[in-house]
């Protein structure tokens, strides 16, 4: 009788301890931790370099307008006799559609009237089915303000380093000292501080509708100029009002310290609109996302309305040459406000920002 046993001897499964599980864990959320970074910024990039192309765009149409009518488009248009309000009338962005791919939704605008938000009803409602469109190419990926305001733009014309849209060409209050002013249209001729110095467009941001959260689009409304209530000439341009520019910047500030009253979230809310304040419009008073306050006098043709973005460090600038740069925010404000200007015989040289 054969003794020996050929039954199989079975050993228990070993598992994970529950100290290996956790260290398991530790490891995956560190690695989570270490490249989220990096995929964060990777989108941040390619949504920069959307807003880069959307400037590109823009800087095309423009040359294009400026190749058929021997200038560029006017910052603020001039509405039919049926309502003259500054500030009514089309944006340089509606003036350019027809030379960025846009032709069939500038040919549904009615340039008769002209009318956009602002006017009077009667004549806006002919107009809602444009100037309530949203155009992908006027709004960066990068703001969330675009969700709220669909019709928004996050890219404004550069009227220079003076708190009015005028020019003197419109208005002896102003002094048209950018390369764009309300019913006044400059072209390459006019820029005699050369087209790769002179600003035309620049990254704005758009509001977010609300009182109850402020996401660094607010602006103050109601802050009169020192002087006069919308200034009254030189009285409002850089260099020489930088003390008006300063106590400015103190009433401004102080309406944000003293809370949400005057507060206005409708900035750069119509791509369409004429307008400083809710139109596509900017000034170079301030450095890009100047940590002070931004306000205006009169929302149509005055504002202290500064180039913000969501990007890291500096915003997109359009040239007037058509090239886009980056511009930090550590720049000095006498060079930005150069830049900002297209006939003022500054000299900058080509490493001031």
């Amino acid at each position: 009788m054969d003794r020996h046993c050929s039954c199989r001897i079975s050993r228990p499964t070993r598992g994970f301890t529950l100290i290996e599980l956790l260290v398991v864990i530790a490891i995956i959320a560190v690695l989570i931790a270490l490249l989220l970074p990096a995929v964060q910024a990777a989108r941040e990039a390619a949504r920069r370099s959307q807003c880069v192309n959307n400037l590109k765009q823009i800087g095309l149409a423009l040359h294009n307008y400026h190749s058929t009518h021997n200038g560029f488009p006017m910052a603020q248009g001039v509405v039919g006799a049926v309502d003259t309000g500054l500030g009514h009338g089309p944006s340089v962005l509606l003036y350019s559609l027809g030379y960025m791919e846009q032709q069939s939704l500038a040919n549904a605008f009615n340039f008769l009237v002209q009318a956009t938000y602002g006017a009077k009803s009667t004549y806006t409602v002919m107009n809602t089915t444009v100037y309530l469109a949203s155009v992908s190419a006027f709004l960066c990926p990068s703001d969330t303000g675009s969700t709220v305001f669909k019709y928004g733009t996050n890219y404004g014309c550069s009227l220079g380093a003076q708190f009015r849209s005028d020019s003197p060409i419109t208005n002896k209050a102003g002094t048209g000292v950018g390369l764009f002013a309300a019913r006044a249209s400059f072209g390459v001729q006019h820029c005699t501080d050369g087209t790769s110095n002179t600003i035309a467009f620049s990254e704005k941001l758009i509001g977010d509708n609300s009182n109850a959260s402020r996401n660094g689009a607010e602006t103050y409304n109601c802050v009169p100029w020192p002087g006069a209530p919308a200034g009254s000439g030189a009285d409002q341009v850089m260099p020489l009002a930088v003390a008006n520019l300063t106590s400015y910047i103190s009433a401004c500030d102080a309406k944000r310290v003293a809370g949400t009253a005057n507060q206005v979230n409708s900035v750069g809310s119509y791509w369409a609109a004429g307008r400083v304040a809710e139109g596509p419009l900017i000034t170079e008073l301030l450095t890009p996302n100047s940590s002070h306050s931004d306000c205006y006098n009169y929302g149509q043709y005055t504002g202290m309305q500064t180039a913000r973005s969501r990007h890291s460090g500096g915003v997109n600038t359009l040239m007037a040459d058509g090239s886009v740069k980056f511009v930090k925010n550590s720049i000095n404000q006498v060079t930005w406000w150069a830049l900002g200007s297209k006939a003022g015989g500054e000299v900058i040289s080509s490493d001031a920002y």
